[in-house]
């Protein structure tokens, strides 16, 4: 295991820093290491010096000079020798996962789990703190304190996942968690040291989705659970909105015919009030539920009848958004797999039986949940110092 020294953190953090004046060479530097960064993360074949200097058109001498300082930031490390070409063998590089750690804590209403996540998106350490009463941000920082003792010179960054409304590392708007403009990525920061973002549940599932996504598609990601909500990514970048709204679609009319349900927001045929979890399989649903119990509620004949209507209300507001996005594809996350075959088939139905002119057909599908819960935060803690260079699902040592 590689040592980690403030001093090495530090130097990490300034050195992929996108924030203040630097000067031009400075600029060029960081996004030459981050092209190499991505490179060595990406490849499905052995990444050496030589491939670097080839794909991006650097000189031998500077490929050899941006590995030399990714080893030395911990961010690499060289794994053998690869196979023969005629010369002299070359060595083999990969990303290094024995250096640095990212803490993750997933808030909810009655439990905050807590993780360690390595550079290449394994959870190294967890652990789950059942709450009652108001989630308060001690707990939090608690949690994260826990989990990380005797391992904090290793943490490189860190990210708290929430429910609801958040911009630049505050919780603007939390109902489940009764938190309004709690700066909580700042108490956190404070409490460990380390560079702290904040996601909300939708943004983390669409970091997830779109972390082997480097070719600079656009996904559409539409969460479903108590709440309905949307992200859109770009590549593996989020796509946020000029206040970190974007996405916020659960409380747009969709539904203008018939009797329509009075939404918790106090208006009638939101998106929310007709397509999501709660709506479609009733009171007994909450988030807190696991994928076979929401399955059994699933399986009435009152929630199919409701998982009909709330899939033809969720085709009317996807039909709109892949008509302005032009997506690759729409993922339906959350809790929503576990609605099963029969929700996604019908859903697909009602999208394709009214096509808008002009636009291209659009496929659906189940978000996965086998990627990991922790993967998508993780994504969102290195981002400030990364950018998406790193899937954190590729290869590593």
């Amino acid at each position: 295991m590689s040592t980690v020294t403030p001093q090495r953190k530090h130097d990490l953090q300034r050195r992929f820093a996108s924030t203040g004046v630097v000067d031009a060479q400075t600029a060029i530097r960081r996004e030459n290491l981050l092209r190499a960064l991505s490179l060595i993360a990406r490849e499905p074949a052995p990444v050496t010096r030589a491939v670097i200097a080839r794909q991006t058109g650097l000189t031998s001498a500077t490929a050899s000079s941006l590995v030399a300082e990714l080893i030395e930031l911990g961010l690499v490390t060289e794994t053998g020798q690869a196979e023969s070409t005629g010369g002299k063998r070359a060595t083999s590089l990969a990303i290094d996962t024995s250096t640095h750690l990212i803490a993750v804590a997933v808030v909810r209403t009655r439990a905050i789990d807590a993780a360690l996540v390595d550079l290449a998106g394994r959870t190294v350490a967890n652990s789950r703190v059942e709450l009652t009463g108001k989630v308060e941000t001690s707990a939090v920082v608690d949690a994260v304190r826990a989990l990380a003792d005797g391992v904090e010179s290793r943490l490189l960054a860190a990210c708290v996942q929430v429910p609801g409304v958040t911009n630049d590392g505050v919780v603007v708007d939390s109902v489940q968690l009764d938190w309004y403009a709690v700066p909580v990525a700042s108490i956190l920061e404070e409490a460990i040291g380390v560079p702290t973002s904040v996601v909300n549940d939708v943004d983390a599932e669409a970091l997830t989705e779109a972390a082997d996504a480097a070719d600079g598609a656009v996904r559409l990601v539409v969460h479903l659970g108590e709440g309905v909500g949307a992200a859109v990514t770009n590549g593996g970048a989020l796509m946020a909105g000029a206040t970190g709204r974007a996405g916020e679609i659960g409380h747009v009319r969709v539904v203008f015919e018939g009797s329509r349900a009075i939404c918790r927001c106090g208006l009638s045929g939101c998106l929310e009030s007709a397509a999501s979890m709660s709506a479609m399989l009733g009171d007994a649903y909450t988030d807190e539920l696991d994928e076979h119990d929401t399955s059994l509620l699933a399986s009435t004949a009152e929630s199919r009848e409701r998982m009909a209507f709330g899939a033809r209300a969720l085709s009317r507001a996807l039909r709109i958004m892949a008509a302005l996005l032009d997506p690759q594809e729409v993922v339906i996350a959350g809790a929503a797999p576990a609605l099963g075959p029969h929700f996604l088939g019908t859903l697909r139905d009602e999208f394709e039986m009214y096509p808008a002119k002009g636009t291209a057909p659009v496929p659906i599908r189940y978000g996965r949940p086998e990627l990991g819960r922790h993967l998508g935060p993780a994504r969102s803690a290195l981002a400030p110092i990364l950018g998406d260079a790193l899937p954190l699902t590729e290869r590593a040592s």
